[in-house]
């Protein structure tokens, strides 16, 4: 499918009103004025760039899912893998997103 005249993406396809394409050019061209992709809206230290700290949490992440992927490959059938997903898996996963250290609720049923 050929592109528009004048967008700058080969790989996205925009439909309907979420991510407009007006939106994302302005985030392709790097404009800094973008209410809430700001440094400061995410606490990033001074000269931290954003991009720099999403791709620092996105590596963490590839490292611990592979830990994941690793701890859980030999697991009987019958395990469902509950504490060693919450571990290995979850409880990294909020903590990279801002939740800090989440502690275990009693199961519902």
């Amino acid at each position: 499918m050929p592109r528009s005249r004048g967008e700058p993406f080969t790989t996205i396809r925009s439909e309907g009103a979420l991510l407009p394409p007006d939106f994302l050019r302005q985030i392709a061209e790097g404009r800094d004025k973008i209410p809430g992709l700001t440094p400061e809206a995410y606490h990033l230290a001074g000269t931290e760039r954003l991009n720099e700290a999403a791709s620092r949490s996105w590596n963490r992440l590839l490292g611990v899912w592979a830990a994941f992927q690793a701890a859980t490959r030999d697991l009987p059938a019958t395990d469902p893998g509950i504490g060693i997903t919450r571990e290995k898996w979850l409880l990294p996963l909020f903590q990279e997103l801002g939740y800090g250290r989440l502690l275990p609720t009693a199961s519902c049923g």
